[in-house]
């Protein structure tokens, strides 16, 4: 297809000169013309030429303002000045609106080609990059998913949020300006080894058809499916009740984990973690559970109920500094406690904030127990808070005052324990031994008197695993042993805790090296050389 050439020159015989010299151009164009800014204005607009060669100062003013404006709408086309006037007095203008060459009058015929050449190429660059633009841009808006999935794995991997990668995210819609709901989706089914991929690939279909083309599906690792929704959401429930429909539907079993919104690309990698460790342990628990992955919104009225998990809550911290050894959380929880009772209702009755009261220190003895303190003087400490409690108290501040005290005396008698981080995990693995098949991480934690979220960073801390990393293991060394002892694969599965054969043999696998049947012939024949 020929390129198209406008002449822009006021001088006729110049202006036709320059017209003869492109047409012996060895490349087929088109040539037109134009004699004022006017003309010049109006041909860009309508004829909209590839290539333009401009004289600087013709009738109707300065072209390279002319030149601005057009590049402001849009124009696109290549531009070579030609001028009798000394350029270097309108370089810096010209620079700015993108122009290809500098032709000094009078002008040869080769100096012309040269500089039509150079044009000429540039387009033809720029064809090929807008070509492949194009072609990339259709790849990425047909493969949304796959392309959010990309994403996500380098932000994993810590890889530089670029302004590039913020711009296929805006091209895909990934992460819009009013954030991101993000949900995780663990679905096993009961399928054999063969068909659980078909299953999988067929619950990403129905999920993406129910939900619609404002959500992406990314497959992320081994049974987890993520989800973000990019436009107006229901509330969680209603999304979970989709997903547990499309998964029953498809013979699966699943749990949902909502982790709330996200705003920005660097939030994904914070999510990410605490998802996949969530749904991971909600397997422990069983399946058809929406979990909450983050607090939910606060309500600013407030049930009886309310208040007494928030009186927990800062009961909560005051043992979690205890035994961590952070007498600021103490300290924290304390005044927290203190400024709920004030505005609670049982204020008002020293025999019930009394009978309160005691019940924490009970709870605090036992913690120091757990933790190994020295034991007389633990001894000590109790016999004071049993003489204490037969001090007569008559105002609840007196009773503030007493606890705060009994609070500063348990925490000496804190300092005297060794290594609490290991005391504490010690005495969660004795659970886990003895609880294997029902253990998961709250009940763990109601076990040992701390939260779930601080049993599992002190798992991170002391062990360097996640608590469910150690669930599996345990599992899968016991699974071991009842494979040796003849045990069948479904009872060895069921045994150590899962009912999901398929889920069960993917995890011996990933942690053995081969399935459990496999495992289990080994052993049978590694038994029958031997008693050959």
């Amino acid at each position: 297809m020929p390129k198209k050439v406008l002449v822009v020159e006021d001088e006729p015989l110049e202006r036709r000169a320059l017209v003869e010299m492109l047409k012996s151009y060895p490349l087929l164009l088109e040539i037109d013309e134009a004699a004022n800014t006017i003309d010049f204005e109006e041909k860009v607009r309508l004829w909209k030429p590839d290539v333009v060669l401009l004289d600087i100062k013709i009738p109707g003013g300065n072209t390279l303002t002319s030149l601005g404006v057009l590049r402001n709408e849009g124009f696109q086309g290549k531009v070579v000045i030609v001028t009798a006037y000394d350029f270097f007095e309108y370089a810096q203008q010209a620079v700015g609106l993108n122009v290809t060459a500098f032709l000094v009058k009078p002008v040869k015929d080769d100096v012309l080609y040269d500089a039509l050449n150079k044009a000429i190429e540039e387009i033809q660059e720029t064809d090929t990059i807008s070509q492949q633009l194009i072609r990339l841009k259709k790849f990425i808006l047909e493969n949304r998913s796959f392309v959010a999935s990309m994403m996500i794995q380098g932000l994993v991997r810590g890889e530089e949020i670029t302004e590039g990668l913020k711009a296929v995210a805006k091209e895909v819609g990934f992460l819009p300006i009013q954030g991101m709901h993000v949900f995780g989706v663990i679905a096993l089914s009961g399928f054999d080894a063969e068909e659980k991929q078909w299953s999988q690939l067929m619950l990403l279909g129905e999920l993406q058809r129910i939900l619609g083309d404002s959500v992406f599906l990314v497959p992320w690792v081994r049974y987890i499916t993520l989800l973000f929704f990019n436009g107006p959401m229901e509330n969680p429930e209603s999304v979970a009740s989709k997903i547990f429909d499309v998964a029953l539907q498809n013979d699966m079993h699943c749990n949902v984990v909502y982790m709330g919104k996200v705003t920005g690309l660097n939030e994904i990698d914070e999510v990410l973690p605490s998802l996949e460790e969530i749904l991971e342990e909600s397997i422990l628990e069983g399946f058809g559970k929406l979990i909450y992955g983050q607090p939910q919104a606060k309500v600013d009225s407030k049930s009886t109920s309310d208040s007494h998990a928030d009186f927990d809550l800062a009961f909560s911290a005051i043992l979690e500094g205890m035994r961590g050894g952070q007498l600021q959380l103490v300290n924290d929880g304390a005044g927290k406690l203190f400024a709920l009772l004030s505005q609670s209702d049982v204020a008002v009755n020293v025999e019930i904030v009394r009978l309160l009261f005691a019940g924490y220190i009970g709870q605090i003895c036992k913690l120091l127990l757990d933790l190994k303190c020295d034991e007389e003087t633990l001894k000590a400490w109790a016999r004071r808070q049993v003489r204490d409690m037969m001090i007569p108290i008559r105002s609840v501040v007196d009773l503030k005052n007493m606890f705060f005290i009994s609070l500063e005396e348990a925490w000496r008698v804190r300092q005297s324990v060794r290594d609490p981080d290991l005391a504490l995990i010690q005495k969660a693995l004795a659970f886990i031994e003895d609880n294997l098949q029902e253990a998961n991480l709250s009940k763990v934690a109601e076990h040992v008197y701390v939260s779930p979220s601080y049993l599992s960073r002190m798992f991170g801390k002391v062990l360097n695993k996640r608590f469910i990393d150690v669930i599996k293991e345990k599992r899968i060394e016991r699974a071991k042993k009842l494979l040796a002892m003849g045990c069948s694969v479904t009872e060895t599965a069921t045994s150590v805790g899962y009912d999901n054969i398929t889920y069960f043999s993917t995890l011996f696998k990933e942690i053995v090296g081969c399935p459990p049947s496999e495992y289990k012939r080994s052993l049978h024949s590694s038994d029958s050389v031997g008693a050959i």
